[in-house]
């Protein structure tokens, strides 16, 4: 027995006989369990009952999917509960086999993470039971990793309490505790695998034993080819046990040839280097010139056999297997073709195999985009699916039709990585329609990065046009198949540079270098702009926080941040308007620029700074018209108009428009920086509404200058522009300080938030403001009479407290407040109030009247109130006075009446008295 291990075999060479069985393990087109039926067939029909007995067991004729994933899984947690653990396993792995299983049976965790058409789950279903296809053989063994772990977020919530457990022991320390869950999983995988075909590890050794001794009665040996051991999995171990083994005589000569993949191989390493004769590593040999690393000869080489084969076609390939002895090579399908001679000479040829559609030199650049291990070695793997399948098979229909290379291969194969974005542009410049298609020729069939014309019999072929004004490629150098090294061509270009040459190529922009370009790109377009003719102050519209064109309006396509929508300005870069080559090249530029004080003195440095000064006249374009969209007046909304609107409401309750004023006085009121801190308003309403305008003045004089000043240098000059505000002015005034203006939907910028804000609160607080007033007018005259003034009010109340106090009558102290008060009144302009209140009332319209409110003096208000309040106190006070000394003196009379009263009684009793003791007429009275 001769059993050989290689990385790739092909059978096709080898023909069963009468001496000889030959069973081949495709890669695809083919499942484990009909693997398995494939070797029993090869028994005689009598001993092959027992062994698909077994087989059969699995059920997959009556067994759904979704049956047969429940069954992996619950032969899965099977196998791990039943592991028999070594000794010395720690606590922590002994409890993980404990706490595993029941992950695996939770009716959530299957449901949300294991049954799902894209789970390792399902793959090693379809592994088991479902043939595989070309685009789905397999090339590895499936195995659980990381992801396939669901641990936290409402996985855990929903989990069972025994699932939970297992969730909990591994978050203890994922670190550590994960990878070692995965490692029990995985190391168990095989005998669930097998548990789940129902047949195992035992009965392949039976069923290879049975084979192999059946054969031998028969005078044959058994060949097996397997082209894929990947195909094998669950299964595989033991297979190759079988295979290894020598058996005894009573077993047939076996030979078999294993392409197997380095990590597997490497598990089973031991077994293989003792077991085996042969083991080709193509990691070390294929492409390769003399083992030692890839050249383009040696590429060539490998390819040529390869393209050969595909021109062949299945048929051609089966023809020639059928009478080729050992050690032959296949025709050339080139033999016989009439334009053998011209192709090969222009696409050149190995061993009579021609390379077309390559050439040596677009072949070793193409296949080290796809192979990042050249050349130091070649993955043969790589080279067939992502290199040959794509030219071959994806676009065969642009070869066919004269198109190729299309663009499109270029992208798969990474996009533009030799010519410089300066040579793009200009490539792009010459010719846009066919940029694309000389980037992909130039970049596949030369790659040096320099713009030239390539053979004009290989552009023929492909039908490429000539650049126009491009000179000549150098011929390329015959490749010579020697074993010197020939590393990639290292690029000089700096770590920005080739930044925005991987983001105009498709990917995203590194974030360092997309600040710095903010910043650079950001000056040159605010310095860009003719202010004066877009007639806005620069300073109104450039800077930071607030402004409508910030740092933070630039963003760059397929970066990460884009810019928010808050932002009023946007700049997409490079925009619709500038050729991505083009903005790269003016990109570039500006870095090196700022690195060499704005010095353009470098390689490319005009073409450079020609393009930068292209895209930033476009950007700034852009950003006018955002600006202009922001500031042109509609009928519905003007920003500079709203602007002084509110002005004019807030000089007004500030008393700095008289009622009567003109257009000129509004004006100068409005933007003049004398506003009172407080207005002459009482009520609150109003009061908080001259706070809100008076706390917003300036933001709001800058928006109003910003656009309605005459512009010097991008500067707002010192003098407002007539045109620009006089109409806005008029128009309010027409309508009677009404705020008729109506912002955009959506919109939120200043001066429009405030404006509706106003807007919303202003009838309120004027019919507010109103009614205080004409509250205070009638306490005035009811008080003091409606003819009444200052002046006479003063002298009544001055002669009111002479009075008493010459009258000798007490006021508590309300004589004292009562002079404070009229202190306060001597310094007010109560006149001037009682007049505006009698004006005000004789209004309609309350927000009409605004200007009437800021003629009354709110000191002169309060003024007039305290005096009210402390005149009555005191007049109440001598009332009171008055009335206590008119009681005491009816008292005192009262009393003295009484007392004549009393003594007049006792007179009359007196004399009653003298009248009894007088004696009766007659009588005598004797005198001691």
């Amino acid at each position: 027995m001769q059993p050989v291990c290689l990385l790739n075999a092909d059978g096709g060479h080898i023909k069963p006989t009468k001496e000889r069985v030959v069973l081949v393990v495709r890669k695809s087109g083919t499942s484990l369990r009909n693997i398995v039926k494939m070797i029993i067939a090869e028994l005689p029909p009598e001993q092959q009952s027992s062994f698909l007995e077994t087989l059969q067991s699995a059920g997959d004729g009556t067994q759904s999917r979704d049956d047969q994933k429940q069954q992996l899984l619950n032969d899965l947690a099977q196998v791990i509960r039943e592991e028999a653990l070594p000794v010395e396993a720690d606590e922590l792995e002994k409890e993980l086999v404990v706490c595993l299983p029941n992950f695996f049976q939770d009716p959530y965790m299957r449901k949300a993470h294991f049954l799902g058409d894209n789970t390792v789950i399902a793959e090693i279903v379809d592994h088991i039971f479902a043939p595989s296809n070309a685009k789905d053989r397999p090339d590895q063994r499936r195995v659980f990793v990381d992801g396939d772990l669901p641990l936290g977020g409402m996985d855990f919530v929903h989990a069972s309490r025994l699932a939970r457990d297992a969730i909990d022991l591994i978050e203890l320390d994922p670190a550590v505790n994960l990878p070692l869950a995965i490692k029990i999983i995985n190391r168990n995988l095989d005998r669930a695998v097998a548990r789940t075909l129902s047949f195992s590890g035992d009965r392949v050794e039976e069923l290879m034993t049975r084979l192999r001794s059946y054969l031998k009665t028969q005078g044959q040996e058994l060949v097996l080819l397997i082209e894929e051991f990947a195909r094998l999995q669950g299964i595989d171990r033991a297979l190759l046990q079988a295979i290894t083994s020598q058996g005894d005589d009573r077993q047939c000569k076996m030979r078999t040839a294993i392409a197997v993949t380095t990590g597997f191989f490497q598990s089973v390493a031991e077994t293989a280097y003792m077991r085996t004769t042969h083991i080709v590593d193509m990691d070390r040999s294929a492409g390769r010139a003399e083992g030692r690393s890839v050249t383009k000869a040696s590429l060539s080489q490998f390819t040529a056999r390869y393209l050969n084969a595909v021109r062949l076609g299945r048929d051609g390939i089966t023809q020639w297997s059928d009478t080729a002895a050992p050690g032959d090579s296949p025709r050339s399908k080139c033999d016989g073709c009439r334009h053998q001679a011209e192709c090969h000479a222009i696409f050149g040829e190995v061993d009579g195999y021609g390379l077309y559609p390559f050439t040596p030199i677009s072949l070793w650049n193409a296949a080290s985009r796809v192979d990042e291990s050249m050349p130091d070695r070649l993955n043969p793997r790589v080279l067939q699916n992502d290199l040959l399948v794509e030219v071959l098979d994806n676009f065969a229909p642009e070869i066919a039709t004269g198109k190729f290379p299309p663009f499109k291969l270029l992208e798969k194969l990474g996009g533009i990585i030799e010519l410089p974005v300066v040579a793009q542009d200009e490539l792009e410049n010459r010719d846009p329609q066919n940029f694309q298609r000389w980037a992909a020729f130039l970049e596949l069939y030369d790659g040096t990065g320099a713009i030239a014309n390539l053979d004009e019999r290989l552009r023929a072929a492909f039908e490429v046009p000539e650049i126009p004004g491009a000179g000549a490629a150098k011929p390329p150098e015959p490749a010579a198949n020697t074993s010197v090294t020939q590393s990639p061509r290292q690029s000089t270009a700096s770590k920005e540079d080739l930044a925005i040459a991987q983001w105009v190529a498709g990917e995203g922009l590194d974030q360092t270098v997309a600040n710095n370009l903010r910043l650079l790109v950001f000056s040159a377009v605010s310095n860009a702009i003719d202010w004066d003719m877009l007639g806005l102050a620069k300073a109104s519209f450039v800077g930071k926080t607030g402004k409508p064109f910030q740092t933070r309006s630039i963003s760059f396509d397929r970066q990460t941040t884009q810019v928010g929508s808050e932002m009023a300005v946007q700049l997409v870069i490079p925009g619709d308007l500038v050729r991505n080559a083009t903005a790269a090249a003016a990109l570039q530029g500006v870095l090196r620029a700022s690195k060499e004080q704005f010095r353009w003195e470098f390689a490319d440095g005009e073409k450079m700074l020609a393009a930068f000064l292209d895209c930033v006249e476009i950007w700034a374009r852009s950003v006018e018209n955002q600006l202009r969209a922001i500031c042109q007046p509609t009928p519905q909304w003007n920003q500079a108009a709203a602007a002084t609107e509110l002005l004019c409401v807030g000089a007004a309750i500030g008393g700095k428009i008289k009622p009567d004023g003109s257009i000129a006085d509004m004006i100068d009121a409005a933007f003049s920086v004398n506003w009172a801190s407080e207005c002459a308003s009482t009520s609150q309403d109003m009061r908080s509404l001259y706070d809100k305008l008076t706390k917003n003045r300036e933001k709001l004089v800058g928006i109003a200058r910003s656009q309605m000043s005459s512009m010097k240098g991008g500067q707002a000059g010192p003098m407002l522009n007539p045109g620009r505000i006089l109409g806005p002015i008029r128009e309010f005034r027409k309508a009677k300080w009404q705020l008729q203006l109506q912002p955009p939907d959506g919109e939120t910028r200043d001066p429009a938030k405030l404006y509706l804000e106003v807007r919303d609160i202003i009838a309120t607080a004027a019919a507010s403001e109103m009614t205080v007033r004409q509250s205070w007018l009638d306490e005035m005259d009811s008080a003091f009479g409606e003819t009444a003034n200052r002046a006479g009010i003063i002298t009544a109340l001055d002669a009111a407290r002479e009075a008493v106090a010459e009258a000798g009558i007490g006021t508590s102290n309300t004589g004292r407040a009562l002079g404070e008060a009229l202190d306060s009144f001597r310094l007010v302009y109560f006149d001037d109030s009682v007049s505006a209140a009698r004006a005000l009332g004789k209004e309609v319209d309350a927000v009409a009247a605004l200007p009437h409110f800021g003629r009354g003096r709110r000191n002169a208000v309060e003024a007039g109130t305290a005096l009210v309040a402390a005149a009555k106190a005191f007049l109440d006070m001598v009332d009171q006075n008055i009335g206590a000394t008119s009681q005491s003196l009816d008292a005192k009379h009262d009393a003295l009446a009484a007392s004549l009263d009393q003594i007049d009684t006792s007179l009359a009793a007196i004399e009653a008295d003298l009248v009894a003791m007088s004696p009766s007429d007659g009588e005598s009275v004797d005198a001691d």
